[in-house]
């Protein structure tokens, strides 16, 4: 399968897309056997992201003290994550069995669209829940009043508005959707490197990764700063146990900031990269991808599953099967 094809078929000859795609450098052909282990290696982690967050659901849903507002936004993270991988599993998977992109331009346009407006939804949401953390931190008699039903609902659809509307211009002509260099996934055109083009992906950029990931490392520093500045001013003693709770507010802080990273930082590399016309390996690429969609998987179930409560709930089901095996 050669790439060129596909964009020879997605754009006109006489279209300044194509010129933007040699000026980002030599298109590389991915091999078969790269597109099928990226299919098995995407399979598996889409499979384990509807398991994970159908079982944080069911706990959400079945557990009393689950179901209230200041968990609305874990679950919308759940939600969206497992609507995330079912498309993978429908569109990405099969292509990548297929060794081509089969779905034709409105396929494109739709899974396109809606995985990436998902995707801004996720980032959105770990922000949205970090400054909701910063809230109970600060103050958190006033933050039991101030986070209600109504207002839990108004963040969940901001997510949504907000990522939409990001998402938006590709489809309007201000950028598109294309197959990457993959072959088998689609995303915007960040190798477009005409002046519009590159206003919007430096914009989505920023607006979908950069702020999002200072916004949760300002949040989580300033949740450690505080609760180290409450206990000092109310003089308690440094204990055992005051010192794993900060040991667990600083693991996990560390953890939701380093996955965020982690897991999306080689794809914004590849978009900088491409954007400065430097030529990046077909194989970066793919594993950047697969890195991101994996651990986009694995944290939403990571942020379910450190509630306390759900973990209580988890072990109380699992003492009661084996109460009722015993007897």
């Amino acid at each position: 399968m050669d790439i060129r094809n596909i964009s020879e078929r997605l754009f006109p000859e006489d279209s300044p897309m194509v010129e933007n795609l040699t000026a980002a450098g030599t298109v590389e052909e991915p091999p078969p056997t790269a597109q099928t282990v990226f299919g098995v290696v995407l399979l598996v982690a889409c499979l384990t992201g509807v398991l994970g967050n159908g079982l944080a659901l069911q706990a959400l849903y079945a557990c009393k003290a689950l179901r209230q507002p200041k968990h609305y936004l874990v679950a919308n993270l759940c939600v969206t994550n497992g609507l995330m991988c079912l498309v993978y599993c429908c569109s990405t998977v099969p292509a990548s069995f297929a060794h081509t992109w089969p779905f034709g331009e409105l396929g494109r346009d739709v899974v396109g669209f809606s995985v990436s407006v998902m995707t801004v939804v996720l980032m959105t949401s770990q922000l949205a829940i970090a400054a909701q953390r910063v809230a109970v931190a600060a103050s958190p008699l006033a933050a039991a009043y101030s986070i209600t039903h109504g207002k839990m609902l108004t963040c969940v659809a901001a997510t949504w508005v907000y990522s939409t509307v990001v998402m938006l211009p590709p489809l309007a002509g201000w950028n598109r959707f294309v197959v990457d260099r993959s072959g088998v996934s689609v995303t915007f055109d960040y190798a477009a490197l005409d002046g519009i083009s590159r206003a919007y992906t430096f914009s989505l950029l920023v607006l979908a990764f950069v702020v999002p990931l200072l916004g949760i490392v300002c949040c989580y520093s300033y949740i450690f700063v505080t609760v180290r500045r409450s206990r000092r001013e109310a003089k308690l003693k440094h204990t055992e146990l005051t010192s794993r709770r900060d040991r667990k507010t600083v693991v996990v802080a560390m953890c939701l900031t380093a996955l965020f990273c982690v897991s999306w930082t080689p794809c914004a590399s590849v978009v900088v990269l491409t954007q400065c016309k430097v030529t990046v390996s077909v194989t970066y690429v793919m594993v950047a991808a697969a890195l991101a969609k994996c651990a986009s998987s694995i944290d939403p179930m990571m942020f379910a599953f450190s509630l306390p409560v759900v973990r209580k709930y988890y072990c109380n089901r699992k003492r009661q099967k084996e109460k009722y095996i015993v007897t």
